[in-house]
C-alpha cells in the first residue's frame, strides 16, 4: 500500500502503456461499489481519474480538503508471483491473467467491507463503515528492469460514500491494519486459481508466498533482474549488501532504477523466450483440473498453527492476526470462509477462548491460575531470614539508601515464599543485592542468580551471586532447597510460561525466589506480562525509586519522568537534545558523524540504539564508512540467528536456501552431532534438504526433529579497531550473547579474528568458519537494556512500531551524563513514544468477559 497525490502526473502514470498485450494504454477497469454509485463502468478514462485524483467527482462533487500535498488515494498494488509471471507473460498462458484478476477482485472486496469515515460528534470522533470504495484498477506487466512483472494497481480514491448520500474521506486505519492479510488472501485465492488451471505449486515463506511447482529458484531468480543489478554495482565497488551504507544502498537503488519508456514488444519477448531456453524452463500448459480438497481439514489445520503461533508471543491476540496467520499456513489448500468456521468451532469447543474479537487458549489461561496459585499458598509458607528489626538494624550501618534498604530487609525479613521488588532503571539494584547476599550467606542460606539473557545473568553475577540464564536453570536438574534464596533479574521480561516453570520448581524444593525488575521497561517477547501480573495479584513488593545512574541533573528529571509515563514532559525536558531529519539514510548519516567526531575514550563510553535490525545495520555501516574503517579490513561469514515462533520453525517453508541450521542435539537418523551445521539447499513437502560440511545431503524434517537453530548467513567485514558484539554463546572461549569487544588484529591468511574483551582479556576466533559476531556500535532497544554508559544516541523512528512508552525510557535510562535524540518528526514524537507497549495476560479476557476470581478459580 503506498500513498497517491494529486496531480496530472500521478494518473499518466498509471494509465500509460506497461502491458504485453496492449501498446497504447494499460489494461484498466471501475471497480467497488462506490464506481458503481457513480455510474462508473469499464475502462478507466485517464482524464476522469485526474480530476478525481484532484478531489473532483464525476457527480460535480468537490471533496473537502483537496488541497495540495493530502492523500488523493491508496495504491493496493497486487502483485504475482514471478513465476506466474513468467507462465503468463512468456509461456503464454493468458488464463492466470484471468486468475490474477480474480483474485485481486476477492481480496478488494473483502477490504471493501473495510472502508469507512470519521464522524465527530460533542467533540468525540469515531469510524463509521461506510462498505464502499472508488477505485480505478491498472494491471501492468512489466518490473522497471523490464522483467516480466504481473501486478495490479488497485488504486482506491480518497473518497467513500455515506448512508445519507454525502462523500467523504476514506478512514485509512483499518486499511493498514489488516494490510497483510489482505495479501494473504489475495495469494490464497491465486492459489487456489492456479490450481484449477491445473498447475501445481510449493510455498516458498511462511508468510503464503508461493511458486509454481516446475520452475527452480535459479529460473526465479534469472527474471528478478532489479536485485541483481543492485548486487552487481555493490559486487564492483568491492561491497556485499551487508557492507554497504544505507545512503549507498539508496544511490545505487536509484541509479539503477531504468524509466519504462517506448519498448518494442517483440524484441522484449524475444529475450524472455531465450533466456527461458537457456534457463531450461518448460512452458507445458496443463489442463483445467478439478480441485479436490477437504478445505475444512486444511482450516483445521491452519487455526491449530495460527493459535500456536500468534499466542507464543502475545496471551491474548485478535481476530485479524489469527485470520491471517491461518490464510498464510494454508495457502492454496483452504479458504478465508472455511477457515471463519473453523474458528467459530474451536471456540464453541472450548479449544479457543474468546471475547470481543480476542482469542486466547485454555492452555495459558491455567498456566496463569497455576502461577497465581503458587504465589498465593507460598504467603506465609517460609520462615523469614532475619527478623524485621535485625535486618533495620543491620541494613542502617551500611550506605545504602532508603529505597534500597527498603528492597534488601523485605528480602530478609519476608514470609512469602515469592516476592518482588519493582525497581526503576539505574536506581541501584545490583548494589541493594551485593549487600543482601552477604547478609542471607550470614544465616546460612545460598543465593543463586537467574535472568531471562546471558548478559542480563552476567550483569547479575557483579552482586557475587553464581548466576544463569533461565533456559539452563529449567533444562537442568535443580539443587534447590528449604536453605535457597533464588533471585530472578530482569523478571519484568520474563515470558508467563518461564515463569510458571520457576515458580513450580521453587515450590517443589520448599525454596523461596525474590524477583527483581521494572514493569515500565520492555517486557517479555514470549506470552505474558507475570511479574506486573503477581504484583496486581498481591505479591508481596518492595518499591526502589530514587535513581542515581543519572549524573546530570536535566537527564535525570528526564529519566524520573519517563518512569512515571510523563513521556511528553519527559521530551519537553531534553528537547534541545532532538534533531530532526526526515530521511532514514540521511539521519543514518548524522548519527555516525556524530560519533565519529567523539575521540577514542568518548566513543568507547557511547551507545547508539536503534528500534529496528535494519535501522541498527544501516547505522553500523555508517559509522564504519565515517571512522573510516569501511574498505580496510576481512570480510567474515556471520550469522544472523532467524527470529521465529515454535510453530514457525516446525514449518518447512519457513528456511530459504543458504540458511544455515545447527543441531542442538544428535540426531543419528540425519547423521548430524550436537553442533554440527548444515546448509539449507531447498525445502518442499515437509522436509528440508541439507548439505553438510562434507558435502553429503540429507533430508531433514523439522516438524519431527525440532532440536535445531537456523540463521541466515551475512558477510561482514571486520578492521582493527571495530567495535563488535557478540550474537552467540561459545562456553569455550568464554564469550556470552551480548558481550562487547574490539577488533585488536587480524590475519587474513591465517583467517584468525583476535577480540579484545577487557584490559586483561583476549580472544581468537577462527573466521574460516560461521562466526556469531556484528558490529557493536549501534544496538536494538532489547540489547540495550541493562547497559550503562555516559553518552546515548538515539534513533527515534515515529513510523517504526518498536518506538514506544517503555522503548523511550528503556533508551534515555542508560546514559548517565548526555542523550541526544534524533527523529524523522519532531511533531509526532510525543505521540508516538508515549504509546504504551501493552501486553494482555490470558485472564484479562475472562475479566473482559465479566468473570469474577472466584470464577477463575483464584478465590475473593
Amino acid at each position: 500500500m503506498s500513498k497517491v497525490l494529486p496531480g496530472a502526473s500521478a494518473a499518466g502514470y498509471y494509465a500509460g502503456a506497461d502491458d504485453y498485450y496492449r501498446q497504447d494504454s494499460a489494461p484498466s477497469k471501475w471497480m467497488g461499489a462506490g464506481a458503481e454509485r457513480l455510474g462508473l463502468s469499464g475502462e478507466v478514462d485517464a482524464e476522469t481519474f485526474g480530476r478525481m485524483l484532484d478531489g473532483l467527482l464525476p457527480n460535480g462533487v468537490q471533496l473537502p480538503n483537496a488541497a495540495e500535498g493530502r492523500r488523493a488515494a491508496t495504491d493496493f498494488t497486487f502483485s504475482a508471483p514471478k513465476s506466474v509471471s513468467v507462465q503468463t507473460l512468456v509461456g503464454g498462458d493468458a488464463r492466470l491473467v484471468a486468475a490474477h484478476e480474480l483474485a485481486v477482485s476477492r481480496a478488494l472486496g473483502y477490504a471493501e467491507r473495510l472502508a469507512g469515515y470519521r464522524v465527530t460528534e460533542d467533540g468525540v470522533t469515531y469510524s463509521e463503515i461506510s462498505g464502499n470504495l472508488l477505485v480505478a484498477g491498472f494491471r501492468h506487466d512489466l518490473s522497471r528492469a523490464l522483467d516480466p512483472n504481473l501486478h495490479t494497481h488497485a488504486v482506491a480514491i480518497n473518497a467513500t460514500q455515506r448512508s445519507d448520500g454525502e462523500w467523504r474521506a476514506l478512514e485509512q486505519t483499518e486499511f493498514y491494519h489488516q494490510q497483510k492479510l489482505i495479501g494473504a488472501l489475495y495469494r490464497n485465492e491465486l492459489a487456489l486459481e492456479v490450481q484449477r488451471l491445473g498447475y501445481e505449486i510449493r510455498q516458498t515463506h511462511h508468510d503464503g508466498r508461493f511458486e509454481l511447482a516446475h520452475f527452480t529458484e535459479k529460473q526465479i531468480e534469472a527474471f528478478s533482474q532489479r536485485s541483481n543489478a543492485i548486487e552487481a554495482v555493490l559486487a564492483e565497488q568491492g561491497k556485499t549488501r551487508e557492507m554497504a551504507t544505507a545512503r549507498e544502498k539508496e544511490i545505487i537503488a536509484l541509479a539503477t532504477r531504468d524509466a519504462k519508456g517506448e519498448i518494442d514488444r517483440a524484441v522484449l519477448r524475444e529475450q524472455w523466450r531465450e533466456k527461458s531456453q537457456e534457463l531450461g524452463i518448460g512452458f507445458e500448459r496443463p489442463s483445467p483440473a478439478e480441485l479436490v480438497q477437504d478445505r475444512l481439514a486444511a482450516a483445521r489445520d491452519a487455526v491449530c498453527y495460527a493459535m500456536a503461533h500468534t499466542t507464543e508471543r502475545q496471551s491474548v491476540v485478535n481476530q485479524v492476526q489469527v485470520i491471517q496467520a491461518a490464510l498464510e499456513h494454508g495457502t492454496g489448500a483452504t479458504d478465508l470462509e472455511s477457515i471463519r468456521t473453523e474458528l467459530e468451532r474451536q471456540v464453541a469447543d472450548g479449544a479457543v477462548i474468546s471475547a470481543h474479537g480476542h482469542y486466547t487458549t485454555l492452555e495459558a489461561q491455567q498456566r496463569e491460575r497455576d502461577m497465581l496459585s503458587v504465589e498465593a499458598r507460598g504467603r506465609g509458607a517460609v520462615e523469614p531470614l532475619l527478623s524485621e528489626r535485625e535486618a533495620r538494624r543491620t541494613l542502617d550501618q551500611t550506605s545504602l539508601n532508603a529505597g534500597q534498604q527498603g528492597a534488601a530487609c523485605l528480602l530478609l525479613s519476608t514470609d512469602a515464599r515469592i516476592s518482588a521488588i519493582q525497581g526503576a532503571a539505574g536506581t541501584g539494584k545490583t548494589t541493594m543485592l551485593k549487600t543482601a547476599h552477604g547478609m542471607a550467606e550470614q544465616q546460612g542460606y545460598r543465593v543463586l542468580g537467574i535472568a531471562p539473557s546471558a548478559a542480563a545473568a552476567r550483569e547479575l553475577g557483579k552482586a557475587e551471586i553464581p548466576s544463569q540464564t533461565i533456559a539452563s536453570f529449567l533444562a537442568r536438574e535443580q539443587s534447590l532447597d528449604s536453605k535457597t534464596v533464588l533471585v530472578m533479574d530482569e523478571a519484568g521480561m520474563v515470558s508467563a510460561k518461564d515463569m510458571h516453570a520457576v515458580l513450580n520448581a521453587v515450590e517443589q524444593a520448599n525454596a523461596r525466589i525474590v524477583m527483581v525488575g521494572d514493569t515500565q521497561q520492555l517486557k517479555a517477547v514470549e506470552a505474558g506480562r507475570p511479574f506486573a501480573q503477581l504484583q496486581e495479584a498481591g505479591m508481596s513488593t518492595a518499591q526502589m525509586g530514587e535513581i542515581q545512574r543519572q549524573h546530570d541533573a536535566q537527564l535525570k528529571n528526564a529519566v524520573e519522568l519517563a518512569a512515571q509515563g510523563q513521556v511528553e514532559r519527559s521530551l519537553a525536558v531534553l528537547d534541545a537534545k532532538v534533531c530532526e531529519i526526515g530521511i532514514s539514510a540521511s539521519r543514518y548519516a548524522q548519527i555516525a558523524s556524530d560519533y565519529a567526531a567523539l575521540d577514542g575514550a568518548q566513543r568507547a563510553e557511547t551507545l547508539i540504539v536503534a528500534g529496528t535490525h535494519y535501522a541498527r545495520d544501516a547505522i553500523n555501516a555508517e559509522v564504519r564508512a565515517q571512522t573510516g574503517l569501511a574498505g580496510l579490513g576481512m570480510p567474515a561469514v556471520t550469522l544472523d540467528r532467524k527470529d521465529m515462533t515454535a510453530a514457525q520453525a516446525r514449518s518447512s517453508v519457513s528456511y530459504q536456501p543458504g540458511d544455515l541450521v545447527e543441531a542442538l542435539r544428535n540426531y543419528e537418523s540425519i547423521g548430524m552431532a550436537r553442533g554440527e551445521v548444515a546448509k539449507v539447499l531447498g525445502a518442499r513437502d515437509g522436509r528440508v534438504s541439507l548439505e553438510k560440511a562434507d558435502g553429503q545431503q540429507v533430508e531433514w524434517r523439522p516438524a519431527l526433529q525440532t532440536y535445531m537453530t537456523a540463521y541466515r548467513v551475512a558477510v561482514r567485514e571486520f578492521a582493527p579497531g571495530d567495535r563488535v558484539r557478540v550474537t552467540g554463546n561459545d562456553h569455550m572461549q568464554g564469550l556470552v550473547n551480548g558481550d562487547r569487544a574490539s577488533v585488536l588484529s587480524i590475519d587474513a591468511q591465517r583467517q584468525t579474528i583476535t577480540l579484545m574483551l577487557d584490559e586483561q582479556n583476549t580472544v581468537q576466533l577462527d573466521a574460516s568458519k560461521p562466526l556469531h559476531l556484528d558490529h557493536g556500535y549501534c544496538s536494538t532497544i532489547h540489547s540495550a537494556q541493562g547497559q550503562t554508559v555516559d553518552r546515548v544516541l538515539i534513533d527515534a523512528d515515529t513510523r517504526s512500531l518498536t518506538s514506544n512508552e517503555s522503548a523511550y525510557y528503556v533508551a534515555i535510562s542508560r546514559a548517565r551524563e548526555e542523550v541526544k535524540i534524533y527523529t524523522n518528526d519532531r511533531e509526532m514524537l510525543p505521540d508516538v513514544m508515549s504509546r504504551q507497549d501493552l501486553k494482555s495476560s490470558a485472564l484479562d479476557l475472562d475479566r473482559d468477559r465479566g468473570c469474577s476470581r472466584d470464577d477463575l478459580g483464584l478465590g475473593g
